[in-house]
């Protein structure tokens, strides 16, 4: 069934480059790294205060600490890149690593599409878009080598529901099948055939809807080192989720489940199962149901299966928007989930014993978070209204050994000039991903080092949305 839809394949483009030293990855395998290192007073020296409204025109949207530079990488515009950038991951492993950047389009309220930069030609194509997708936002390279969007639509917001899915009340999460030799296309003899999913999409065209992993405002998602799935409910009751594949490798079918604790916030925890078919069609209602956690607006998460390291215990970080904090919660093996704050101010009620880590009023809605290869926590700010830039913290391990304890240091690293626009999908690159800008207009700054960032509702300056590579080094470098 294909109504009211259209897709469009991203172009054939140039596949040249060496082959990536980490081996197409298997569930539980282990995760592709970062050569970025971003540690408070060791690598930079922090901004002091945010950086007022002056806006960019000159591709140096953000202030920076001394030793760092930026490169605007691809704009809204090239190659049919539309409007709302928003969160970004690389081909983790596999043929070419770290040779292209894929991202999301948060456009609303259809037409939602991911786009794909090959670092080493400087093309931008389309890689799929259809006109039911809405609000595109998490994206993430799986464990087996295909790329996973998804909509961050409530059902009060679900302008087109998917019509091969229509017990959905809420967004979706979508699987596509890239082409393993060029992942600028989409390969339809990867996607297998037609299952008992929950979805009646019969044509095998490289994309697949993924129910099992709930109908919901999906924003952030990672993997773990078991390849399980996790996620939130970007809203106001938002719960975070687990979805425990029944086959490695496999999202067709599994178990959703979500984080309670008997305090309803942190500490020990367990991992409800949700009713399969009620979260299909409204898992945060499924959620509610079974009294799991409910947050103020959890946003993206992060764990050390993406580029970057956890400094300890296997972690998944939640940033949760509506209460200003980065919750940890240790998912190793063995007893269960413990959540703890990682990032707080004094305006939020800790269990902590330790005191707050991050200044009321300067630290203000965390969104997007990253990992460099150092165990520290990259932090995006989306306020409502920014009278001055919004930021980028970096949040330290903790320095003593101990597990469980928030960060050492949170302190601010860039600010965005255009005080219209968020910074958005950061991401650290992937080691060695040098080895396909040498030669090129970014040879120099664009590497393992780097941090790319998107620059989203773009007005002051410009109103193009950018991806912009952030690296250490001199402003004069480059070829």
């Amino acid at each position: 069934m294909r109504a009211a839809r259209f897709l469009i394949l991203g172009v054939v483009a140039v596949a040249v480059g060496l082959t990536a030293s980490v081996s197409m990855a298997g569930a539980g395998s282990e995760s592709v790294n970062t050569d970025a290192r971003y540690t408070p007073g060791r690598d930079f020296e922090p901004l002091e205060a945010s950086s007022p409204c002056v806006g960019d025109a000159l591709g140096q949207p953000f202030l920076l600490p001394d030793g760092y530079r930026q490169q605007v990488v691809a704009r809204e515009g090239d190659g049919g890149a539309l409007d709302f950038w928003d969160m970004n991951t690389q081909n983790e492993f596999g043929k070419d690593a770290g040779r292209y950047v894929f991202r999301t389009h948060e456009l609303r309220p259809t037409g939602s599409q991911v786009t794909v930069t090959d670092l080493e030609t400087g093309a931008t194509v389309v890689l799929a878009q259809r006109a039911d997708w809405e609000a595109f936002d998490g994206i993430v390279w799986t464990p087996w080598g295909t790329v996973l969007a998804a909509e961050e639509v409530t059902p009060d917001t679900n302008a087109v529901p998917d019509p091969d899915v229509p017990d959905a009340d809420a967004g979706l999460v979508y699987e596509l099948f890239v082409d393993r030799d060029d992942p600028t296309r989409l390969d339809p003899s990867r996607e297998p055939p037609s299952t008992d999913d929950g979805n009646e999409d019969d044509v095998r065209d490289g994309i697949r809807a993924r129910p099992a992993l709930g109908s919901k405002a999906h924003e952030g998602m990672r993997f773990d080192g078991r390849g399980f799935h996790y996620g939130i409910t970007e809203d106001d009751p938002g719960s975070i989720f687990r979805f425990v594949p029944a086959k490695d490798g496999d999202l067709s079918k599994g178990k959703l489940q979500a984080l309670k604790t008997d305090n309803g916030h942190d500490r020990r925890g367990s991992w409800v199962t949700l009713d399969d078919e009620a979260a299909r069609t409204d898992a945060q209602a499924a959620a509610g149901s079974k009294d799991a956690n409910a947050y103020d607006r959890p946003e993206d998460v992060e764990t050390a299966r993406s580029t970057g390291r956890d400094a300890g215990r296997p972690t998944l970080f939640v940033a949760l928007t509506g209460t200003d904090e980065v919750l940890a919660i240790d998912v190793s093996r063995g007893a269960g989930p413990f959540a703890y704050d990682y990032v707080y101010t004094d305006s939020h009620s800790s269990t902590s014993q330790d005191e707050p880590n991050a200044e009321s009023g300067k630290f203000d809605f965390p969104d997007n978070l990253a990992l460099d290869r150092a165990g520290n926590l990259a932090i995006t700010e989306d306020p409502p209204m920014n009278q001055v830039g919004a930021d980028i913290w970096i949040a330290r391990p903790p320095q003593d050994g101990r597990s469980r304890k928030p960060a050492s240091e949170v302190a601010r690293f860039a600010s965005l000039k255009d005080c219209l626009a968020e910074p958005t999908g950061i991401y650290f690159a992937a080691s060695g991903t040098q080895r396909f800008t040498k030669g090129t207009a970014l040879e120099g700054l664009v590497s393992g080092e780097t941090l790319f960032v998107d620059r989203q509702h773009a007005g002051l300056g410009t109103a193009l949305d950018e991806l912009v590579a952030i690296s250490p080094g001199d402003e004069a470098a480059g070829p």
